[in-house]
């Protein structure tokens, strides 16, 4: 019951609402796995004996997304939609969804999604375009571990322009500290309350370049930062070294399983990301100082797909 909580704990209160009203998993299971498995057991079970509840198609859409399942997530949710649930809430999660999906089509054509006008205008002009990672099968670059806010920083090259990058949960897409950074690369759309919204043509992190992706200036920053949204990075399957003071970047963005290393399960807000570090204990924000503690020592890697950060041995 804790973990599904915690997972709702980001939903829109309309959303919320319609998931409160689904049978929760039993919270006495003996370790952590089964929690988690046991959560997924009750909401396909839920789903199962009900498949036009509009309340048990949304919960169960839900927690798939959040153990990395986006797309399964993605369909139910719609599914949720068409079965009465309520359109707002739902399409407000639907957005984040395509966005990490990268799925333009389905964001621009989104109904009642709550996208303001320069956010729509975007996801309209992405729609014609592909977002996509070409490059070397790998690449190694420098890591700077933070031990406040985000998680560390990586170069990113636009251009002749090389930015120090921190690595954030909390964003999606990339925000730059102003349009002197990559001038030429970086397409300007509109604007909403936070900042012009736009398009990086081309950046480069390591030997991959990506292409066509998100992007908000944020004049706040200061003009030697910038930030790289977690479906960014993950998008990467990163394996971070943080003692060796590198990360390890993959062009087809997933990994296989790691031998030997832990699997951590992790759960995907929207924004924000908590891991599950102890069995039968509740998850916690991978920023946290608990979060760091279980991520420290360890090189760990990013496997958005099975829903974990691997750890590998502790050094």
């Amino acid at each position: 019951m804790l973990l599904l909580l915690v997972v709702s704990a980001g939903v829109p209160l309309a959303l919320r609402a319609q998931i409160s009203r689904v049978p929760r998993p039993s919270a006495d299971a003996s370790t952590l796995a089964t929690d988690l498995d046991a959560t997924e057991q009750r909401l396909y079970e839920a789903s199962r004996r009900s498949p036009r509840d509009p309340a048990a198609r949304a919960a169960l859409g839900e927690w798939l997304a959040s153990r990395g399942q986006l797309r399964s997530g993605a369909v139910l949710l719609e599914e949720a939609r068409l079965f009465g649930g309520d359109a707002n809430a739902i399409a407000a999660r639907l957005a984040h969804l395509y966005t990490w999906l990268r799925d333009w089509p389905s964001l621009a054509a989104l109904p009642a999604s709550g996208l303001n006008a320069g956010e729509r205008t975007r996801a309209i002009a992405l729609a014609d375009r592909t977002t996509s990672v070409t490059g070397a099968d790998t690449t190694v670059l420098p890591f700077a571990p933070l031990e406040i806010g985000r998680l560390g920083r990586v170069p990113l090259v636009l251009g002749t322009d090389t930015v120090w990058s921190e690595v954030d949960p909390q964003e999606e897409g990339i925000v730059l500290p102003g349009l002197g950074r990559g001038a030429g690369l970086v397409e300007i759309l509109d604007a909403d309350r936070r900042g012009p919204l736009g398009i990086i043509r081309e950046c480069a992190i390591g030997d991959l370049v990506l292409r066509n992706v998100p992007v908000r200036v944020d004049p706040s920053l200061s003009a030697d930062r910038a930030r790289v949204g977690f479906d960014v990075f993950t998008w990467l399957a990163p394996t971070v070294d943080a003692q060796a003071g590198t990360v390890t970047l993959r062009r087809a963005g997933h990994v296989g399983e790691r031998p030997g290393a832990t699997a951590l399960p992790l759960l995907l807000g929207f924004p924000g990301v908590r891991l599950a570090p102890r069995p039968g204990e509740p998850p916690v924000p991978i920023t946290s100082p608990a979060g760091r503690a279980t991520l420290r020592g360890h090189p760990w890697t990013v496997d958005v797909r099975r829903g974990v950060i691997w750890l590998d041995a502790a050094r």
